[in-house]
């Protein structure tokens, strides 16, 4: 190659190389604006290093150098032909963002990226965030290309916050208080054991355990009668679980198993004797209460049933009383819960 060769050569390489700088310095970059309200101030200062690595325009207002505030921020972005515009929110937690429609200048979008973090916000993260919606929104244009996202350093990563744990899946009842049912003798004391189980909110099924903590006493001329009732029982129920209360209820109906033991004393001459004997009934209860913690709740329990046809109790043949037509209970219970 002669050496009028390699200088055209190289005059052609240095009018490309021109040209093409011209090109670059000439296409338009988008505008953004970063309101700093302090001096020296390193949240700004971090933003605006994330947002002039995607390649905008930065410009800043500085209403503490100036003295005048920043009423609106979608007004002063147009004012200064940004694109966006971006300020430090009141509790310095975050920021707040302004996008104007291209080309049009008018509100596209506004949002807050705050980060309510108890140990106070991560400023890194919530810049990174900035840059990555302004690269979303501003970029997405056709005619330009679009950058990578910025993935945060794994020593500013952040995951979601959990959500609320689930409610309670499943319970145990205890329970404790009296059980009547009229002409059957005075009340008898009585344990109540109820095992709950959710199957699609808020309905669900439970099963109903029963016993004598004291028989009831039947008196008559022939003499007298403890009668003690065994239930075993299932139900479905329906719970009432206000969200911003800690007050609960729960209605259920169902049929039981009674088994009723009869242990008489007779007077003299007649010879006492006990039996037993097992009916059906229906019956329905009521429940309300209120929680200590998610998984502990104290309440009370309404209790109301039937034997159809009752059970009659003899004394030396004939009839002294009938039980379980009907029967009520009221008892105080406490709640363990699970999920």
């Amino acid at each position: 190659m002669t050496a009028r060769a390699v200088l055209a050569l190289t005059v052609v390489c240095a009018l490309v190389g021109r040209f093409d700088a011209a090109a670059a310095a000439s296409e338009p970059r988008l505008r953004v604006m970063i309101v700093i309200d302090e001096s020296d101030d390193p949240f700004a200062e971090r933003i605006r290093a994330e947002v002039s690595a995607l390649g905008f325009e930065v410009v800043t207002v500085e209403p503490w150098r100036t003295g005048e505030p920043v009423e609106s921020l979608d007004a002063t972005g147009r004012a200064n032909q940004a694109a966006a515009a971006i300020r430090m929110v009141a509790s310095r937690k975050g920021v707040e963002i302004w996008v104007a429609n291209q080309p049009t200048g008018r509100s596209l979008l506004r949002q807050l990226i705050v980060d309510e973090n108890p140990g106070g916000p991560n400023d890194g993260l919530v810049a990174l965030q900035t840059a990555e919606l302004l690269r979303t929104t501003l970029l997405s244009r056709s005619d330009l290309p679009l950058p990578p996202p910025r993935v945060p350093p794994a020593n500013l990563q952040q995951t979601a916050p959990p959500g609320p744990p689930p409610p309670p899946s499943a319970g145990l009842q205890a329970a404790a208080g009296v059980l009547y049912s009229p002409g059957a003798g005075d009340p008898a004391m009585q344990l109540w054991m109820t095992f709950g189980q959710f199957i699609k909110r808020p309905f669900g099924i439970a099963l109903d355990v029963s016993a004598p903590l004291r028989p009831s006493t039947l008196r008559g001329p022939e003499g007298s009668a403890n009668v003690g009732a065994w239930l075993a029982g299932g139900t479905l129920f329906l719970a009432y679980e206000p969200p911003d209360s800690s007050l609960h209820a729960r209605l259920a109906a169902g049929g039981a198993a009674i088994r009723l033991t009869v242990d008489g004393e007779a007077s003299f001459p007649l010879v006492a004797s006990s039996h037993t004997t097992t009916a059906g009934a229906v019956y329905a209860r009521a429940d309300g209460g209120f929680q200590m913690t998610w998984w502990l709740q104290f309440g009370a329990r309404a209790v109301a049933g039937l034997v159809p046809g009752g059970v009659t109790i003899h004394f030396a043949g004939n009839d002294a009383g009938t039980w379980g037509r009907p029967f009520v209970a009221a008892l105080l219970f406490a709640d363990l819960a699970w999920r």
